[in-house]
């Protein structure tokens, strides 16, 4: 009996074990049948299953099911845990497949993961497919991924990994277009990301990666922008093996308390890093490879481009022709980052540069060739490149230069371009609604006041010695940062964002300085707007430059203010001007005086013929404002419809807005009442 008993417990564990590790292939011939292939009885059963066929969103949602979470992400009974995709791809239609913010659906290509197609759900193993083109915003966050292959040539968008506590082991692809930003915060066990071969890392994208302590690239690197790494607590190291051809802004890495070493082995292009803010170990990065040049000790630059063997460059350029180039023309076996395709012409001169220094003529001219195909048309420093100066005089070279010439003037010469641009509408608009400006009563305002002592601040001159006093103290408290963004998880507001610069000691975007000087305007009673400038290729130029406009009692008009630059203009008799009688006055050739010590961050001074000529000349051709103008403006909970554009007449001008434009006199109209 007893033998009995023990031999059916047996036949029971054996039981219990096969039906927690139940395995299952499901091949889905018509997208939306995955429910009826698996049935309910077995929904909950399944510990491991592969699916061939296309997923549409009803298919997605009984998936999520049965890897532990529904479509409110409320959790399941579903024991899935290994998930083989790689006979699979997305279909469009079916149902929503998770609530996140709103009913989502599936709305990508057959070959990209939806955005939050597994977030919350219990996944430990997913088999992703050999071929793919995106994996989509936050597909896997807050899943038990213990490890990831990523496929080739994929973009793996913001937040993919965010919050895989278990995730321990990431095998990058050989060539990866581009990762996203955040996509491996909170991934507390992952200790190493070494990544080959890639187009794009945009800033924060090692953002929190609490557990990474090492990032190494050893392939070809196209563009890393500036803050690639911040708030690593313990990020000890970053190698660059590979080629480096283009760096965005000066830090590297910030707000990375345990990083001690910047190694650059491989070949590195002149770049923009130079620095690392509060990382208090860092000295010196270390240079064991080449560095063409660099603009500061912090990364010293040991050789130039005439001690590199013409072997190397050779070597080199071959691979250009086996990827970049391929890349660049479209090939279609290759995708080219967003990114890149407006920064390859950049690669292909800097080659032509390096070729020239070397003597081989023919590479350099056939590189200058390309790099004018590819959008390098910046005739103003190729006319005077000393790099190229065994080039001219060649047939080929002053070719290339007469057709930068002539676009250079149609589209990057901005004087002329602002100058050719259409005039606004003559007739007024219709039934034209008002701006508001709230009340310096309202209680988040005086808050601000209160906040910042603002009348000290102000002083007790005459307004616009006031107005200025208050802009020169944001620009000396906190430093413009063109590629920071803004401090995650802090609300949009002049306290709030004020606190976090000061605690974790970054700076702002114009944007950012923008909004917080509105805010401090409004506080003191002076109607304010934050006006964002863009370019007439808004649409290709991510560059746009955001000042203040306060009005002046005093004046009894507009006046610029920009914080970024601690800048303001003026006409030749002293007279403050808003921004559109800047904008006139340079397409009518009159005078403009900008302010002596206009600067940036203390570090470089500003001259009228670049600030104004060039820079504000390219971004003054659509000018953009928010009806209403408040603390809090660009919050979450706030209403931010109510976008404006003045734009040239005929002119489509940015999409972001809800409203384009052409009457120039409402645009500028006069505040007419402050909002309690």
């Amino acid at each position: 009996m007893k033998k009995l008993l023990s031999l059916l417990l047996v036949m029971l564990l054996v039981s219990v074990v096969s039906v927690g590790a139940k395995s299952r292939r499901v091949s889905l011939k018509t997208p939306g049948t995955l429910a009826t292939l698996i049935g309910e009885r077995q929904k909950f059963k399944i510990t491991d299953l592969t699916i061939e066929g296309a997923l549409n969103g009803s298919d997605l949602r009984f998936l999520r099911e049965m890897a532990g979470s529904d479509f409110r992400q409320q959790p399941t009974e579903g024991r899935l845990r290994r998930l083989d995709l790689s006979r699979s791809t997305f279909a469009r239609g079916g149902e929503p497949y998770i609530f996140k913010d709103t009913c989502v659906s599936l709305q990508g290509g057959p070959l990209t993961v939806p955005h939050f197609a597994f977030r919350g759900c219990r996944l430990e193993q997913v088999v992703l497919p050999e071929r793919m083109d995106t994996i989509g915003v936050g597909a896997f966050e807050y899943t038990a991924l213990r490890s990831i292959r990523i496929p080739e040539d994929v973009v793996v968008m913001s937040w993919v990994f965010n919050r895989c506590d278990s995730l321990a082991q990431v095998e990058f692809p050989q060539r990866l277009v581009e990762l996203g930003q955040n996509s491996f915060r909170d991934c507390g066990s992952l200790r190493t990301l070494r990544i080959h071969d890639v187009q794009y890392l945009p800033y924060h994208v090692f953002q929190n990666v609490t557990g990474v302590e090492e990032v190494v690239i050893d392939g070809v690197l196209m563009h890393v922008d500036g803050w690639f790494c911040d708030d690593c607590p313990r990020l000890r190291r970053i190698e660059f093996g590979g080629i480096v051809l283009s760096t965005g802004g000066q830090p590297i890495a910030s707000n990375c308390p345990q990083l001690s070493q910047i190694a650059f082995s491989g070949l590195c292009f002149p770049m923009n890093f130079g620095s690392v803010e509060n990382c208090p170990l860092m000295k010196k990065c270390d240079v064991t490879g080449i560095v063409l040049s660099s603009y500061t000790e912090f990364i010293p630059s040991n050789t130039d481009p005439t001690t590199i063997a013409v072997e190397r460059i050779r070597e080199f350029l071959q691979y250009i022709k086996t990827y970049l180039a391929d890349l660049t023309e479209n090939n279609s076996n290759l995708r080219m980052s967003k990114y890149m395709k407006f920064t390859s012409g950049n690669v292909f001169y800097n080659l032509a540069c390096i070729c020239a220094l070397k003597g081989m003529k023919d590479e350099a001219l056939q590189m200058l060739e390309k790099s004018y195909n590819h959008g390098y048309v910046n005739y103003k420093h190729a006319s005077v490149d000393k790099d190229l100066l065994s080039l001219h005089g060649d047939a080929v070279f002053e070719d290339v230069l007469k057709r930068m010439q002539v676009k250079w003037d149609q589209e990057y010469n901005y004087l002329i371009v602002l100058r050719q641009s259409p005039a606004y509408s003559a007739q007024p608009l219709q039934n034209a609604p008002v701006f508001t400006y709230a009340s310096p009563t309202d209680s988040n305002l005086v808050r601000v006041r209160e906040f910042f002592k603002l009348d000290s601040i102000a002083g007790n001159g005459d307004e616009l010695s006031r107005i200025k006093n208050i802009m020169y103290w944001l620009h000396d408290e906190i430093p413009h940062n063109g590629s920071g963004g803004f401090p995650s998880n802090t609300p949009r507001n002049a306290i709030d964002l004020y606190k976090a610069c000061k605690s974790q000691q970054r700076g702002l975007n114009c944007r950012g300085l923008a909004l917080v000087l509105s805010e401090l305007y409004l506080a003191m009673g002076w109607p304010a707007r934050a006006l964002t400038c863009q370019s007439k290729k808004y649409d290709t130029d991510p560059d746009c430059h955001v000042i203040d406009m306060v009005w002046s009692r005093d004046l009894n008009k507009w006046i610029w203010m920009d914080p970024s630059f601690a800048a303001f203009v003026t006409d030749e008799n002293g007279l403050l001007l808003h921004p559109g009688e800047v904008r006139q006055r340079l397409i009518d050739n009159k005078p403009l005086v900008l302010n002596e010590d206009a600067n940036w961050n203390h570090k470089s001074i500003q001259t009228k013929e670049h600030y104004l000529e060039e820079y504000m000349a390219k971004n003054l051709y659509f000018l953009s404002v928010y009806q209403h103008n408040k603390f809090g403006l660009e919050s979450p909970e706030t209403n931010r419809e109510n976008y404006y554009t003045l734009a040239p007449e005929g002119s489509e001008g940015p999409n972001r807005p809800a409203f384009r434009l052409s009457d120039e006199q409402w645009f500028w109209q006069a505040p007419v009442e402050l909002v309690e």
